[in-house]
């Protein structure tokens, strides 16, 4: 791997940073070349194509002109793609179809067809963004022989007839479909289109039009919303990454090279570097971040090959934070390997990441500023309770890899709602928002607490977390609902490594549970653990696991996906809140990174002490860091070791030794919080001043009280 970096820097050097210098197409050509040639298919399937291609240049198993619905493209096989197909394979130096006659009258035949058959589909985004990108990369590899596919306007089909196909074709109208992802996508054919023909001018009008719309969708917590306010970390926002890298690369070192230190071109390498890969865990990314993509095979694996261009050629100086992290993905280091260890609370996107060595555990949250992970194109389909307390709890990255298709849809991980058997439709594109305002959190950095104010249809609760150092404690209050239905906390739904292992109230002994049709009911668990993962229950409560097999498809929740039924084992363990609950409440201690019983044993859950668990407040407090947390629903007090902590309003919490005090309001509707500290008859009283400026409401303030005093 080393080597391998070493080689790429000597090839990228001077690329980005050097003087512009003139324009040598050739090698501009050269460049896309050698980098879109990945996801070729295998000759083998390439050659069944080519063979059963008309002569006409069509193939029968698609559908031309006019699409409909019904008759539409999709990603996986079409006409196109085909042929794109075929174009890098015998454009491959070295390659055993290089310069394949068979493979390149194929090409011809099968571009003077499309052109003519004038098909269009009804998604816009195939025929401005998918078919235009293609077609450009095909002319950029068939350019390995010059003249082929000829570059003047002639009889049959010619480089002219095929560029004139694409649309848009105005600078201005790159942003037509919005700002983003989108625009990226049709800048790249409109760079193709620049290269090809040598016009310098559509080449810096791109540049310009891209500098200073590229980054507007990052918000100012370093999140990237497409489709409304929806997170869209993975997904969109792997589009509008590596596509600005790319364009950075190609265009690299010419008059229309980026200025890669521009305020957009950085704020959009921080959300890379701090964001992004920060929501990967191993290989995988956190499964909330991914918008309707999670719905697809494999989509929540990382492929970021774009952080090698940026290690190399646009943020050297970071070099080793990108290198880690491909190291991380591609297995050569261990998960854990230089993980960046923080808390945070992504105030504009209702998120947090909590990450440590061992693991990172995120929470996915909506509120009347933010929409749920979205439907579209018969994607997602399933994803009704996907944004309402979400988490994701991975050791070793693999916990929920494809998981999607055999996952029990109404038990997402951290969610509470009623058990339903259908999954009502929603409207789509990101149109879903939540309904409550006080969602948010507070954080110093390293340590916090998050909170949802939960209500969703006939379902109210007060959901909080509190992120320490070796545990996440998850306290739900005020659970009620009246729709008739089983009412459910699931704690995790992941795939079933092991048997589980339990320990009882008044037991010293482990008691294993494997593979069973059956569901174990518990209503005096001490711990329970799977994998690498431990749950403590810190109070009795009628609490279900089951260790099952449990099967699916992808097209169950994508229409597009494979019908083949996949199974799996998977590990599902919830609290039964039963019927419609009023009131009811439930409590537990997440600790990753425990798989022995000896490792489980040996937690002191003690460490952690639960003040409050009410609709009133929600307090926790760790003896062992020092740390008192507390969500206050409304204006009041706690009082912890002597110290009676007040607050004027509703407002998240967090106090550490001394009174160094961290405090957010959720609800973003205060400028200015009452803080009192009361210890030993002397009082401490703050007017904690918020961040209301645009974009930074809901963010945390530390102030100092300087209270001669600790929590223990």
């Amino acid at each position: 791997m080393k080597h391998t970096f070493i080689i790429i820097s000597l090839l990228f050097s001077g690329i980005v940073c050097a003087p512009a210098q003139q324009y040598d197409f050739d090698l501009l050509i050269q460049r896309i070349q050698s980098d879109a040639f990945s996801g070729v298919k295998d000759p083998g399937l390439v050659d069944s194509w080519v063979a059963s291609q008309n002569t006409n240049g069509s193939w029968n198993d698609f559908k031309y002109g006019a699409l409909t619905s019904s008759t539409g493209t999709n990603t996986t096989d079409n006409h196109v793609l085909r042929l794109w197909n075929m174009a890098a394979l015998c454009s491959r130096t070295g390659h055993a179809k290089y310069d394949n006659a068979t493979y390149k009258q194929a090409i011809l035949k099968g571009l003077e067809f499309w052109i003519s058959s004038g098909t269009s589909d009804p998604n816009w985004w195939y025929n401005r963004i998918y078919f235009p990108k293609k077609l450009g990369e095909i002319l950029i590899f068939m350019r390995k022989f010059d003249g082929y596919i000829p570059r003047t306007s002639v009889s049959g089909i010619d480089e002219p007839e095929i560029l004139a196909s694409f649309q848009p074709q105005a600078v201005k109208d790159i942003t037509v479909n919005g700002t983003g992802a989108n625009a990226i996508d049709i800048a790249l054919h409109y760079i193709y289109r620049g290269i090809l023909t040598q016009n310098t001018k559509l080449l810096e009008d791109t540049r310009d039009l891209l500098d200073l719309s590229a980054a507007e969708k990052i918000q100012n917590d370093m999140v990237y919303h497409d489709h409304g306010p929806q997170i869209q970390i993975s997904s969109y926002g792997w589009v509008l990454a590596d596509g600005m890298v790319r364009l950075a690369y190609y265009l690299g070192g010419t008059p229309a090279a980026f200025d890669v230190n521009s305020p957009n071109f950085s704020k959009l390498v921080s959300f890379i570097r701090e964001t992004q890969i920060s929501s990967i865990r191993g290989s995988a990314w956190d499964f909330s971040v991914m918008g309707r993509a999670v719905s697809r095979a494999n989509g929540t694996s990382a492929g970021v090959g774009y952080f090698v261009k940026i290690a190399q050629i646009i943020d050297p100086q970071n070099a080793e934070i990108y290198n880690d992290a491909i190291a991380r993905i591609n297995g050569s280091r261990a998960v854990d390997y230089n993980v960046r260890e923080f808390n945070k609370h992504y105030w504009v996107s209702d998120y947090t990441q909590h990450a440590r060595k061992s693991y990172l555990f995120a929470v996915r949250n909506v509120s009347t500023r933010t929409v749920e992970a979205e439907t579209g194109n018969g994607e997602n389909l399933k994803a009704n309770y996907f944004s309402h307390g979400a988490t994701f709890i991975s050791v070793d990255g693999n916990e929920y890899k494809n998981i999607m298709p055999i996952w029990d849809w109404n038990m997402i991980p951290g969610t509470t709602f009623p058990y339903y058997t259908t999954y009502p439709a929603r409207t789509t594109w990101g149109t879903n928002y939540g309904s409550t305002q006080f969602v948010g959190g507070v954080s110093d950095g390293m340590h916090g607490a998050s909170v949802l104010d939960f209500s969703h249809k006939a379902t109210r609760a007060k959901k909080s977390w509190f992120f320490f150092d070796r545990e996440i404690v998850c306290l739900g209050a005020g659970i009620s609902d009246n729709s008739g239905n089983n009412v459910r906390t699931t704690v995790n739904q992941t795939k079933m490594e092991a048997p589980s292992y339990y320990l009882e109230e008044n037991s010293d002994t482990e008691k294993m549970s494997s593979v069973s049709s059956s569901t174990y009911a518990k209503t005096n668990l001490k711990y329970l653990r799977n994998g690498k993962t431990a749950y403590f229950f810190p109070q009795p409560a009628d609490l279900k696991f089951s260790m099952k097999s449990q099967s699916g498809s992808w097209k169950d929740i994508n229409q597009d996906g494979s019908s083949t039924v996949e199974s799996g084992y998977v590990f599902t363990l919830w609290f039964d809140h039963a019927v419609n609950p009023a009131n009811a409440s439930y409590s537990y201690v997440v600790v990753p990174g425990v798989d022995t019983k000896e490792k489980a044993q040996a937690y002191n859950v003690s460490d952690v002490e639960i003040l409050e668990n009410s609709v009133q407040k929600q307090a926790v407090a760790h003896k062992g860091l020092n740390i008192l947390q507390v969500i206050f629903h409304q204006a009041g007090s706690i009082v912890y070791n002597e110290t009676q902590i007040s607050v004027n309003k509703p407002c998240a919490l967090m106090m550490k030794t001394g009174g160094v005090v961290s405090v957010s309001d959720p609800a973003q509707q205060n400028s200015v919080i009452i803080v009192t500290l009361k210890h030993k008859e002397v009082e401490y009283k703050k007017y904690v001043s918020l961040n209301t400026a645009t974009g930074m409401a809901g963010t945390s303030t530390t102030v100092d009280f300087q209270v001669p005093t600790t929590l223990q």
